[in-house]
């Protein structure tokens, strides 16, 4: 391990011992963590002096992530003023992005538990900037695990990174309502797809394939879908997946006016909406991916305790045996309690 002042701290390195407060003595960050800018200024606000790290040659896991934290923020930095400049009226310029979109699809790629990246990366104050890169990255390795060309996983990366771009269209009173939106607020919200497809006409370098799925990523396989009721083989395969990935990232994250769920029963309801609303193959494909990283992880209970996960059902991805103490709890049977979130 290495000692480094808190002044001299990048995104991307990972603690090797636990930092607390030097007020409370509660913890700030645990051993394992991998930093980003959030975290960092966390740490330095406490009056923390130094911390202790990993050392960059040590083979680690934990290390091997930290490329992706550094490509992600970099990214993060420059599509935020892409997304600024569109709020203005000004056009996209893909160029400013590119480069760095190339390299953090190859960090993407290269990390099999996306979930778990997601959850170590810094948010924006912006719920549809956040989600746009959330949706990308999630994409992107479905992308992956589909078999797409290098061609293929650009477009679907771009795709899920501008799908919801029409939203900046939208006034804020509407976007950030803390309740439900009247009929004629809703019916400008489900015009967002087309404000997308608007935009990103006039973008230098955005194939067909990418306008055509923005436009459709809110269609639905029996046709319950916006904005023109598209049904099955009428939705191109980048909407299918743009779709799953979005409704997965929505229902697990905190919105202006609703709180998120725990991802295992936000999976549950894509269980449930692939039969029939969303597509069964990429659904199913997506929920037993991301089951294979369960295992190990901690979580919190709904009675206030936590548990590991020591065990996924092969045949219902969405339910787990968790660990308590000494209790074993089979969410494959009906419970008590429920998991809350993940949390390490």
């Amino acid at each position: 391990m290495v000692k480094v002042y808190t002044n001299e701290l990048k995104p991307g390195m990972v603690l090797s011992k636990d930092v607390g407060s030097l007020k409370s003595g509660a913890i700030l960050a645990s051993k394992g963590t991998v930093l980003n800018k959030k975290i960092i200024r966390k740490i330095r606000n406490q009056g923390v002096k130094y911390v202790f790290i990993y050392d960059p040659e040590e083979d680690s896991e934990d290390i091997r992530q930290n490329n992706l934290i550094i490509r992600y923020e970099i990214f993060s930095d420059k599509v935020e003023k892409v997304f600024s400049d569109v709020k203005l009226g000004k056009k996209i310029i893909l160029s400013e992005i590119n480069d760095e979109l190339d390299e953090l699809i190859v960090e993407i790629i290269q990390n099999n538990n996306i979930l778990g990246r997601l959850r170590q990366l810094e948010e924006k104050d912006d719920y549809t900037f956040n989600h746009s890169l959330n949706v990308s990255m999630l994409a992107t390795m479905i992308a992956k695990w589909l078999n797409y060309t290098d061609k293929q996983i650009k477009q679907i990366a771009l795709t899920g990174l501008f799908h919801d771009i029409g939203k900046l269209k939208i006034s804020d009173d509407i976007l950030h309502k803390p309740g439900k939106l009247t009929n004629e607020e809703q019916e400008i919200m489900m015009k967002h797809p087309i404000y997308s497809y608007n935009i990103l006409l006039d973008t230098v370098g955005i194939s067909k394939n990418i306008l055509v799925d923005v436009l459709q990523h809110h269609e639905r396989e029996d046709g319950s879908g916006y904005p023109y009721g598209l049904k099955g083989d009428k939705i191109h395969e980048y909407a299918k997946i743009i779709a799953v990935c979005d409704v997965y990232d929505a229902l697990t994250s905190d919105r202006y006016y609703k709180k998120k769920i725990s991802p295992f029963y936000a999976a549950e309801v894509l269980e449930e909406q692939s039969f029939g609303i969303l597509d069964p193959k990429i659904t199913q494909l997506f929920l037993n991916k991301v089951s294979e990283f369960y295992v190990g992880c901690k979580v919190l209970l709904s009675n206030g305790k936590e548990g590991e996960i020591i065990y996924v059902h092969p045949q219902r991805p969405t339910r787990t045996i968790v660990k308590s103490g000494d209790e074993y709890i089979n969410f494959l049977e009906s419970q008590d309690v429920f998991i809350v979130d993940i949390i390490e």
